[in-house]
């Protein structure tokens, strides 16, 4: 049977709609695709979830599980303890955005080398890290739950990436260790005036209301912190470091709290969005 020109013409067209349009087809999915998880912004297409990742590793204090669950919408977060976390890997914990590592409510302040080493990575490429008062302090050897308490600081675990040293104080006892918590009552007072976490918080709970009952340690800053925030005991005559900040080339941040940071809610939540 022959075909005259047209009914060519109309052959060649249809084989070339079959050929085309799943080319066509793909490259709207990948474009979909791209807009979603938000690496392209394509109008009028919906955007997925654009919620940073917060990995807890500790046991959250009442007033941090209250500030995370009411920025829900902004945040999702996990929690997990360290020895479940012994043998992560650099790439799972590439997955969230932001790690806080808080271990003040726990008896067990340690972490394995491979966590501590994986969290140093983390930091040099551009994570946002946040630790709590004596939390990672000690290395735990992996076997039955043992620590190695003769290495007792943070260097020795996490390179130099701590606002904070532990240093021997003048009794020998390590100024992070237990034996070195202070219960004060006080006030958290503005440092870096600039800093965005302590912005329009000049003093936390203000003067007028009663102090916050405290914990907190005798650290001083590291080499290259930043003192944001520091505590002003109300019933003794002493100051502590209260919110440090080390930057890590190229935009890895460690923010330091010597106190539980779920006292005070409204710094907490100016710190997970400074670091989002």
């Amino acid at each position: 049977m022959e075909f005259n020109l047209n009914e060519k013409q109309i052959i060649l067209l249809i084989v070339a709609v079959i050929i085309i349009l799943p080319l066509i087809l793909l490259a709207i999915i990948g474009f979909a695709s791209l807009n979603y998880f938000g690496v392209v912004d394509v109008p009028g297409l919906p955007q997925g979830s654009s919620l940073e990742k917060v990995l807890f590793v500790g046991e959250p204090s009442l007033g941090e599980r209250i500030v995370l669950d009411n920025l829900n919408t902004s945040f999702s977060y996990q929690t997990r303890s360290a020895v479940s976390l012994e043998n992560i890997s650099s790439e799972e914990l590439a997955k969230y955005d932001i790690v806080i590592l808080d271990q003040h409510n726990s008896a067990d302040k340690s972490v394995s080398v491979n966590l501590g080493d994986t969290i140093l990575k983390f930091v040099a490429k551009g994570g946002k890290l946040v630790v709590v008062l004596n939390s990672g302090i000690y290395q735990s050897v992996g076997f039955n739950g043992l620590t190695a308490t003769d290495v007792v600081g943070w260097k020795a675990t996490f390179g130099k990436i701590i606002p904070v040293d532990c240093t021997a104080g003048h009794d020998g006892v390590p100024t992070c260790s237990e034996a070195k918590e202070e219960s004060i009552v006080g006030r958290i007072w503005q440092q870096d005036y600039e800093h965005p976490i302590m912005q329009g918080i000049e003093v936390a709970p203000p003067v007028g209301e009663a102090p916050k009952a405290l914990v907190t340690l005798p650290i001083q800053a590291d080499e290259g912190a930043k003192t944001i925030a520091y505590i002003k005991a109300e019933n003794t005559p002493k100051s502590f470091p209260a919110i440090l900040e080390k930057k890590h080339y190229p935009m890895g941040t460690v923010i330091y709290f010597n106190y539980d940071p779920g006292l005070t809610p409204g710094i907490l939540t100016n710190t997970l969005n400074y670091l989002k």
